[in-house]
This record gives C-alpha cells, sequence and structure tokens, in this order.
C-alpha cells in the first residue's frame, strides 16, 4: 500500500516535469514547485474550513469561559454545553489538525520517493545555487525553510486569533529552527517543496483572512436586514 503511494508521487513528479519540458523550461525543481502548487490547491478549502473554524472557538472563548464558570462543579455538564455551543455556531474544534493529518503523509510519500526518484536528465536536477536536488542543501535552502516556517506560523497566529500568546511565541521561534536543522539532512527538493508550500501558505492566510472578512460582513449585512425587516 505504502509502496504504492510512493510509486504514485513518483509518476506525478514524473508528469509535471513533462509539463515542464512541454513549456520548454525541462527542470525538475520547477517540477518541485508546479507539484506544491497542485497540493496546496487541493487542500485549500480543507485549510479555509481550518481556519474559518479556529476563527470562529476563538470568537467563542467568552462564553466558553461562561459556561465553565456556570458549570464549574460538573464539567460532564460544561462539556456537554460547550460540544452544543461549538455545533450551533458550525465550528468543529478537531478540524485544525486536519490538513497537518493530510500533509504529513505527502512529507513522508515525497521524501521517500525523491530519494530512489529516476531522473532522467541529470543536468535538470540543477536549480538556482542547488546542484543536485537530490542531496542535501545544507545552507541556503535551510535557512529559507527557517524564514518560511516563521512567516506562516506568525501569520497563521495572527489571522486565526488575532494575538501570538506566550506559549505560541515559543513554537513560533523553536519550530522553525527544529525544521531548518532537520532540513540540512533532506533531499534539496524535498527542502524546496516545504519553502515553497509555506511561502504559498503565507499567500493563503491573505487570501483566507480577506474571504472571512467579507463573509462576516456579510452576515453583519443579512442581520441588519432582517432586523429592520
Amino acid at each position: 500500500m505504502w509502496e504504492s503511494i510512493v510509486s504514485g508521487f513518483t509518476q506525478l513528479l514524473q508528469y509535471f516535469y513533462l509539463l515542464t519540458e512541454y513549456l520548454k523550461i525541462p527542470n525538475y525543481g520547477l517540477a518541485i514547485i508546479f507539484f506544491t502548487l497542485a497540493v496546496k490547491s487541493v487542500l485549500f478549502p480543507l485549510t479555509a474550513k481550518q481556519m474559518r473554524s479556529m476563527r470562529v472557538i476563538q470568537e467563542l472563548q467568552p462564553k466558553i469561559k461562561a459556561i465553565q464558570e456556570k458549570y464549574r462543579d460538573k464539567p460532564e455538564k460544561a462539556q456537554q454545553a460547550v460540544m452544543n455551543l461549538y455545533k450551533e455556531a458550525g465550528a468543529n474544534p478537531l478540524s485544525g489538525c486536519l490538513p497537518l493529518l493530510v500533509q504529513m503523509p505527502i512529507l513522508f510519500a515525497l521524501y521517500q520517493a525523491l530519494l530512489h526518484f529516476p531522473f532522467s536528465v541529470v543536468e535538470h536536477t540543477r536549480f538556482l545555487w542547488i546542484p543536485n536536488l537530490a542531496h542535501p542543501d545544507l545552507i541556503g535552502l535551510p535557512v529559507l525553510v527557517v524564514i518560511t516556517t516563521f512567516f506562516q506560523q506568525y501569520v497563521t497566529s495572527l489571522t486565526t486569533t488575532g494575538k501570538i500568546d506566550s506559549n505560541q511565541r515559543m513554537m513560533l521561534y523553536f519550530m522553525p529552527l527544529v525544521i531548518g536543522w532537520l532540513a540540512r539532512s533532506f533531499p534539496a527538493g524535498l527542502s524546496l517543496y516545504w519553502v515553497t508550500f509555506s511561502f504559498l501558505g503565507i499567500i493563503e492566510q491573505f487570501i483566507i483572512k480577506r474571504y472571512v472578512r467579507i463573509g462576516r460582513e456579510q452576515s453583519v449585512s443579512n442581520e441588519v436586514g432582517r432586523s429592520r425587516g
């Protein structure tokens, strides 16, 4: 089963490489960027739903605190009341994990696909300053991994909660450094995927933020219209 998934990712990368050949710019780095763009597009609805749900949960926090205070001695009743509140608001507290759960198998499969990738034209494994995307890049890409991961987390936190608390602040600085350090041992192609995915994620956050704001303004406008009618 897993070997079939890895083989499927290898085929997908080959198709995107053929696309770069068709565009007269044959390069495996560009193929990885096109592949990342496709993955991000497929995951966009899931990410948008996650962001909306997290934003709603954040807005419900005053009501949740009031419920917990009201049922301080009855935790089961408090939990049930909170779940009812989530249901009425259309929010799912587990939705925040879904994109990560989908993303992890993609990373592992892509890692294994790149380790044994049958590059048909070795010269086309060179991308920008990287001599071969199948081998680790020790400095340039790991630094970009740190920078893009940091800014994606920063923008995501501001989009969902509107602030960065002390717990988030520690993860905000710590996680990019860990992932950047690990990137020194990845095939450069996987690091390129991560950098592109994070960069697209930053753009995606601005789009979702605008989408959520427009949706909220329309909701308020509808409520005002109903109250006047």
